[in-house]
């Protein structure tokens, strides 16, 4: 199963709001961690806050006409 399909998985899921808390959730859980436990491994848990955060961006709010 490509990264794609999971992703497509993920937003059918997972409703915006929920994506919303859960990446942001991630990516400060990452930033915390990463201060207070210096690793390469909080990487990991930051790329995957960061993707499921801006999953959930709607590019129809911005849309213009």
């Amino acid at each position: 199963m490509g990264w794609k399909r999971k992703l497509v998985a993920l937003r059918q899921k997972f409703t915006r709001r929920q994506r919303l808390v859960v990446g942001g959730a991630a990516f400060v859980v990452a930033q915390v961690g990463s201060f207070s436990y210096p690793s390469h491994y909080w990487l990991y848990l930051l790329i995957f806050g960061i993707i499921v955060f801006t999953s959930a961006w709607s590019p129809e709010v911005h849309r213009k006409g």
